[in-house]
């Protein structure tokens, strides 16, 4: 049996980032097998990928493989796949690691194969200290939502307890990697917070601060250079995985999409690491790469596929309802469904995907809407009004939808 193995999963528009991450595991890890999940369809496209095994998501052996694509998102089903192809590699190698693909590797990661002789998984926490005034770029409401411990890593080792955590964590995933507040998900990340409860000691929560570096805990990990290396608050501790999650290759300054309290002017200590980066991924074909667009993102006849269409397809098959060629738009098809009662929205540019790109900042029409509300309110009492907005609050959830369905032949 081979020894370590690393993996990653991206579409095609992400293979320059996970390109930069394959060259710094073949540098850091030169004994070590390193792949390319793509949750995608290479499509006819020059990836420019030669160095790297590069693997289509549909030949890794998953049931059901396009309706897990369809139902969720392009992150969803990323993140979805990760036990499905670790239970490949546990039938080869005796180490994994996953490593997401804006993830770059600083130095050696041989220390994290070790703790996997006396451990089954490795985990990361997003926070490793308790404040009392908390001062992260994420709120610790976010953090309780999304999960515990940050899935851009975890390792695990080929062992029946390894091997079962695999199984567990993949079944969960076949239905429930959703990003969805209301039910308590949050893809495959927020299923790990159950892994120290229901394995104990076989589960190790790595306390180093030099692995999984990212915006959301920037506040409490000091970056420094000294003698050409990286370190983290202490130099025995190597810079060993910076996560450059969020971040805009584009607007380098802004550092995290997801966050406005740091940019690279108030943690100048970073600006190197980051023009670096982005200096690589130019290299890597981020211009031509970037740009390719996602094959699950469209019906076979282009029409995008919105949040609408997946939710209320999740809905549908709740009820016992069954599709096969979801992508397809022939008669008998999904999207004909759609069609036939009238619920095939169009939103070629994706305007309707972020309220502020079709509304903007406060925009007027919100206080039309408010003024609309109060005077519901006060014709037909508080009483009423209180009832419809439950009702509302039930039924704004795309896959409570399913009565737009009229005719389901």
């Amino acid at each position: 049996m081979k020894k370590n193995a690393i993996f990653t999963i991206c579409a095609k528009n992400y293979l320059a980032q996970a390109k930069v991450l394959g060259y710094s595991v073949k540098k850091f890890c030169p004994d070590c097998d390193f792949t390319i999940i793509l949750s995608d369809e290479i499509d006819g496209q020059n990836l420019m990928c030669n160095d790297f095994s590069v693997i289509e998501a549909k030949n890794i052996g998953i049931d059901n493989f396009y309706d897990l694509a369809f139902k969720y998102d392009v992150i969803e089903f990323s993140t979805a796949i990760k036990p499905f192809f670790l239970k490949n590699l546990l039938s080869e190698y005796e180490k994994v690691l996953y490593l997401d693909p804006d993830m770059v590797v600083y130095s050696s990661l041989q220390f994290l194969f070790d703790h996997l002789d006396n451990y089954d998984a490795l985990l990361t926490p997003h926070l490793l200290k308790p404040y009392i005034n908390y001062e992260s770029a994420t709120s610790e409401e976010t953090i309780l939502w999304v999960g515990i411990f940050n899935l851009g890593f975890f390792g695990i080792k080929n062992s029946e307890i390894g091997q079962h955590m695999a199984d567990w964590w993949m079944e969960k995933l076949k239905d429930q990697c959703f990003a969805d507040k209301e039910d308590g998900l949050h893809v495959d990340q927020k299923w790990m917070d159950f892994l120290p409860a229901l394995y104990g000691d076989k589960v190790l929560i790595l306390r180093n601060p030099a692995v999984n570096i990212a915006f959301w805990n920037y506040h409490e990990r000091k970056l420094f250079k000294q003698n050409g290396h990286y370190f983290v608050d202490d130099t025995k501790f190597p810079l060993a995985v910076f996560h450059f999650s969020s971040f805009d290759p584009f607007d380098i300054e802004s550092v995290a999409k997801r966050q406005n309290k740091f940019t690279l002017s108030t943690i100048p200590e970073f600006r190197e690491i980051f023009e670096n980066y982005v200096d690589e991924l130019k290299k890597n074909g981020l211009d031509k790469l970037s740009k390719l667009k996602y094959k699950y993102n469209e019906f076979e006849n282009g029409i995008p596929i919105l949040k609408l269409h997946r939710r209320l397809y999740r809905g549908l098959v709740k009820e016992g309802y069954s599709f096969r060629d979801q992508f397809s738009t022939f008669p008998g098809t999904y999207y004909n469904l759609l069609k036939k009662n009238g619920v095939s929205l169009i939103d070629r540019d994706q305007k309707l995907k972020v309220l502020k790109k079709t509304f903007g900042e406060n925009p007027p029409i919100f206080n039309k809407i408010f003024k609309a509300l109060i005077l519901i309110n006060k014709i037909f009492g508080t009483n009423k009004y209180y009832l419809m907005m439950r009702f509302f609050a039930i039924y704004n959830r795309f896959e409570n939808q399913t009565f737009l369905i009229k005719d389901k032949s």
